[in-house]
């Protein structure tokens, strides 16, 4: 089921919520590469996105948090490194399921291995960090002009 951005993701930063629309909207494409056997060769290619531009997103909302003093920034970082890092470990996983080519594995195989890490990976960046870490961090943003980059 995708993840469809609400208002009350806003953070009150128009760049650090354009990100999260831009992540949500990649994580939705990882979800659409497990949905049919045929758009499973698009699994890393998505995910890799989805690593990639999570970790920039990081260092632009990190930079933010640096300007505005941001009390809670070492906490922030620590759980965007351990979002990151649980990143790398599931995209190295997608690459040993998935393979290449002739050793692609099944779709059945890669569902069973991939998909509760993935779900696991929804709830931890999607509900946990959007709505309850990034919801206290609006609370400094919104003393501070929305396009503050």
């Amino acid at each position: 089921m995708p993840v469809v951005w609400k208002q009350q993701l806003a953070t009150g930063n128009d760049l650090i919520d354009l990100d999260h629309k831009y992540l949500i909207a990649l994580f939705n494409s990882v979800e659409l590469a497990l949905s049919k056997p045929e758009n499973l060769k698009f699994l890393p290619i998505f995910f890799r996105q989805l690593v990639d531009y999570t970790r920039e997103h990081f260092e632009r909302e990190e930079k933010i948090q640096l300007k505005i003093r941001y009390p809670y920034y070492a906490d922030h970082k620590i759980e965007h490194q351990n979002i990151v890092d649980h990143l790398e470990t599931i995209y190295s996983k997608i690459h040993e399921v998935v393979g290449v080519g002739d050793a692609m594995a099944s779709p059945d195989e890669i569902h069973a291995k991939l998909d509760a890490e993935i779900i696991s990976l929804a709830r931890e960046w999607v509900i946990e960090h959007l709505v309850k870490t990034d919801s206290k961090m609006a609370q400094f943003l919104r003393k501070y002009p929305e396009d503050l980059s």
